[in-house]
């Protein structure tokens, strides 16, 4: 008798776990981790969570905050995180050189006059620059934006001086004359230009649609995850809802974040087109504006051998979580 009891209690513990499985009782999942840089696109993401946006879905999801766009994309390729919010180039690069195949799943924004170059007072034209030193950051859309900017110019790359820096660091080297103009945009170009001393030379509304923000993923994930990303997607559209539902509750929360004034943000919101989630589908054909982008972007990266081997860009696109967080809102409707 003394040894049926702990006997009994075991089966009675080894019961209850059957029970509990068998009747659906879910582990946590393994999270989805996922890097964001300072940039008002990718804080709905941010928003999402500090809404418990996330958890209503039933995705556990980890946000980890990056000073730039190379520290992220190092992250992704390490391992360190599942999902980089990024451009194009962030994707080109990823994999033209290491060993992930990252694809777009979700276009967060285009930037329609938020990425800006901006120059020292006088200078007031893209002309101005030649034969001046321009702060950009290696390997990354500033790359992407300076040579457009230059090619409707009549100049290219030669013309200038490019002095490589994180975009921290450029509101110091700019006000220190360390360079004459820089690659920027918020809510860094915000902070340099209420200094009264900086022009905007050129700005993303005159190349429009080939500076576009994702969210990519290795495809490896997106096959096996799906589902979790589309819970991801939908807790990300309910947040841009949320913002132009209730925006005295939403922007303070997305300012604190990015470090700005709600006018500040308000005025970073007019330079770029935030997409829902109903928007998506048109972007991901093989004739669509992601593959557009992208090609744009990978001419200019082969021409500044950052990229030196050829992708087929309709393999860096993937709608399986789009289609999915779709189908899942119309069962809601």
């Amino acid at each position: 008798m003394g040894s049926a009891a702990p006997y009994f209690r075991n089966g009675v513990t080894f019961l209850v776990c059957w029970l509990l499985l068998a009747t659906g009782c879910k582990r946590e999942s393994t999270p989805i981790r996922i890097g964001i840089i300072q940039w008002p696109g990718y804080d709905f993401l941010y928003l999402a969570e500090q809404k418990g946006f996330f958890k209503d879905e039933g995705v556990n999801v980890q946000l980890f905050d990056f000073v730039s766009v190379s520290d992220s994309r190092r992250a992704f390729e390490r391992g360190q995180i599942d999902i980089n919010a990024g451009t194009i180039v962030e994707l080109l690069i990823t994999r033209a050189s290491s060993n992930r195949s990252p694809q777009a799943f979700f276009v967060t924004d285009f930037s329609n006059g938020a990425d800006v170059i901006l120059g020292r007072s006088p200078d007031s034209t893209i002309s101005d620059l030649k034969g001046k030193r321009v702060g950009v950051e290696p390997a990354s859309l500033d790359l992407l934006t300076l040579n457009l900017a230059l090619r409707q110019n009549n100049m290219n790359l030669a013309d200038v001086t490019l002095v490589p820096m994180a975009q921290n660091g450029m509101e110091h080297c700019f006000e220190m004359q360390e360079v004459d103009a820089i690659c920027t945009y918020p809510p860094i170009s915000l902070k340099v230009l209420s200094k009264g001393n900086a022009n905007i030379l050129f700005n993303s509304t005159q190349i429009p649609g080939y500076i576009v923000d994702v969210l990519m993923a290795d495809e490896s994930l997106i096959n096996s995850r799906s589902e979790d990303l589309a819970k991801v997607l939908r807790a990300f559209n309910r947040a841009i809802v949320f913002s132009r539902e209730h925006p005295d509750e939403a922007l303070p929360v997305i300012a604190e974040h990015e470090q700005l004034t709600v006018d500040e943000l308000k005025e970073a919101y007019e330079g770029m087109t935030v997409e829902p989630l109903e928007n998506q589908m048109q972007y991901f054909s093989d004739s669509g504006q992601l593959v557009k982008a992208a090609a744009i972007a990978m001419e200019v990266l082969k021409e500044t051998g950052v990229v030196k081997r050829e992708i087929q860009l309709n393999t860096l696109l993937n709608d399986q979580p789009v289609n999915q967080a779709l189908s899942t809102l119309k069962e809601h409707e």
